[in-house]
């Protein structure tokens, strides 16, 4: 049942032609007084007196925003009168005479609003990036990544180095265990996680070819320019594979294949890159699906590696490479070669 406290006063607030006119417009759409003058071609003193009149009786909520108040009709569970009474009395704004041009204008004035917001972004868009980068912070990024993400997953940072990937993971809510064959390394990572405030990471000294972790202990595994180093890919592949569960990810980043030699003495590394190709045979051979591919160019040239070499270089291309564990690894039991899923068919 309704319960209006002044029936005479609230009927009242609707009686006037004009503000049934406002009330039907602001259901449809927010406005300012400026809108609203133009719609309905009445001044803007009129306008104003009418919407106080409406506000005071709860028909209409105000907002605020600088020098402009906007105006909209209240949700239609709120409306003072009940839902039974909201329907007709907007039944009756339908039927006065200005309602059919009150729509066609509203629909230009929408129509305005879109086209300056279309041609506001067309104008910026050669410089919307360095824009962005001025107001959007990187933890914003992460936060949207990290709403897509189950909570509780249990993730392995393989060659986590000094911890650059480690902020990423545990802004999901992960478990992240990160693990380097370098002390000092994991010294410098764990400092960075305090400074973060990082509780949620387990540091471990280890080799990519040995992992000193149980079969199927991780959710997900992440290896990040490590490939390059280690003398066995393969066996590396194998091994990230065993310690994620069956249907867990692999996440692998590397250098593309390129001739780069200086990067053998200079960087330590045993492998100039690989192939696409090469990485769709190791991903097979160790039981995962066919790997999703992104490939990102290289760098422009930079001055000196390291050690001091006066030689300009150019960084090469880079692999993110990343597939789910579907079947036995072949190095593990319940893998056979006669097997038709363990032969691709």
């Amino acid at each position: 049942m309704i319960r209006i406290s002044d029936p005479a006063a609230l009927f009242q607030s609707v009686s006037d032609a004009t503000r049934l006119r406002l009330l039907r417009l602001l259901d449809r759409e927010e406005l300012n007084v400026r809108d609203l003058v133009r719609i309905t071609g009445l001044s803007q003193p009129r306008i104003s007196k009418h919407l106080a009149v409406l506000r005071e009786h709860g028909w209409l909520r105000q907002r605020r925003e600088g020098t402009f108040s906007w105006y909209r009709a209240v949700a239609t569970a709120d409306v003072p009168a009940g839902t039974d009474l909201y329907g007709p009395i907007l039944a009756a704004a339908d039927a006065i005479a200005e309602a059919p041009a009150d729509d066609r204008l509203l629909d230009v004035v929408r129509a305005e609003r879109r086209a300056r917001s279309r041609d506001f972004f067309s104008g910026l868009a050669d410089r919307w990036e360095s824009i962005r980068g001025e107001f959007e912070h990187e933890d914003l990024k992460t936060g949207a990544i990290a709403a897509l993400v189950p909570s509780g997953l249990r993730v392995l940072d393989i060659g986590t180095g000094t911890g650059a990937m480690l902020p990423l993971f545990a802004g999901t809510g992960a478990d992240v265990f990160a693990l380097d064959h370098s002390p000092a390394m994991l010294a410098r990572a764990r400092a960075r996680s305090r400074e973060s405030g990082l509780e949620n990471v387990v540091y471990s000294v280890g080799d990519v070819g040995h992992l000193p972790f149980g079969d199927g202990s991780f959710d997900a595994c992440n290896c990040s320019m490590v490939l390059h180093h280690v003398a066995d890919p393969q066996q590396a592949l194998n091994e990230m594979v065993r310690t994620v569960r069956p249907g867990g990810m692999v996440m692998l980043t590397a250098f593309c294949r390129h001739e780069q030699e200086w990067m053998r003495e200079e960087l330590a590394h045993q492998w100039l890159g690989f192939e696409p190709a090469e990485i769709e045979e190791y991903f097979r051979c160790a039981g995962l699906g066919p790997p999703r591919m992104i490939i990102r160019g290289g760098s422009p040239d930079h001055e000196v590696p390291p050690a001091g070499s006066a030689v300009e270089i150019q960084w090469p291309e880079v692999f993110l490479a990343t597939g789910r564990r579907e079947r036995p690894c072949s190095h593990e039991p319940g893998f056979r070669d006669d097997d038709p899923l363990n032969r691709g068919e």
